[in-house]
């Protein structure tokens, strides 16, 4: 398995222990809150006898509620779980994690009412 579907796979298990459906595209309607896992950007960050990539993730949050706090809640909830995880909180397969850190935290409010919140979380992974 390839760095990038290691890491999202890694990502949809550790955060759908939160109790929210997580996808990978906005579902259209229904099934909110949820969280999406959006794009993951990769760089090639080797060493002389390890292969090695820094990526950043970044997570979304998607409700309808008409205040900010319960998608800030989420938010927070993955802040959590992510922030300065470890290999048992996170497993990426074939690499070891050696970073993972929050970013930044956002909350907007769109057109049709619905709340979006996004997150990003940079890692840094090596092959094991």
């Amino acid at each position: 398995m390839g760095a990038a579907a290691a890491v999202q796979k890694g990502l949809f298990q550790s955060l759908g222990t939160l109790g929210y459906p997580v996808h990978d595209v906005a579902p259209q309607g229904g099934d909110l809150p949820c969280i999406v896992i959006g794009e993951i950007v990769f760089a090639p960050l080797d060493t002389k006898d390890r292969n090695g990539f820094d990526f950043v993730a970044r997570i979304h949050v998607r409700s309808e509620v008409h205040n900010k706090l319960p998608v800030r809640q989420i938010q927070d909830a993955i802040y959590d779980r992510l922030h300065n995880a470890t290999d048992d909180d996170l497993t990426i397969v074939g690499y070891r994690l050696i970073l993972l850190r929050q970013e930044m935290a956002d909350v907007i409010r769109e057109a049709q009412g619905q709340i979006h919140g996004v997150c990003e979380f940079r890692g840094l992974i090596e092959t094991v």
